[in-house]
């Protein structure tokens, strides 16, 4: 697979689960057990799983147009992804496979694309 397309890829899928963190904050909480309980915790959540997810995916996005970006764009997937994977896969390991359906559906999710 191209690293255009991979990058796009990736982009758009950063920007579509941050535009859902955004708009549907409580029910995309609600996903992973968690409750936002006050105004600041909805802001919070808002700005941590949507803004930075929208804006990453732009990121990469951009790096996808740029030939002299795209090696530092994969890296910055790999990064992102190894760490969301990573950090998840000892979780579900400290806690012995429990949990909702959603925490493995984004372990899946973050595996494919590293293996992209």
């Amino acid at each position: 697979m191209s690293p255009v397309l991979i990058l796009i890829l990736a982009g758009v899928g950063f920007i579509g689960f941050g535009v859902a963190y955004a708009l549907r904050p409580a029910r995309m909480a609600a996903l992973t057990d968690l409750v936002l309980t006050s105004p600041t915790a909805r802001a919070d959540f808002v700005a941590t799983y949507g803004g930075f997810q929208i804006g990453f995916g732009i990121f990469l996005l951009v790096c996808a147009g740029k030939v002299a970006w795209l090696e530092p764009g994969l890296w910055a997937t790999v990064a992102a992804l190894a760490g969301f994977a990573s950090l998840r896969a000892l979780s579900i390991l400290l806690h012995r496979g429990r949990g909702r359906r959603s925490i493995w559906f984004g372990l899946g999710l973050e595996l494919l694309g590293l293996s992209l």
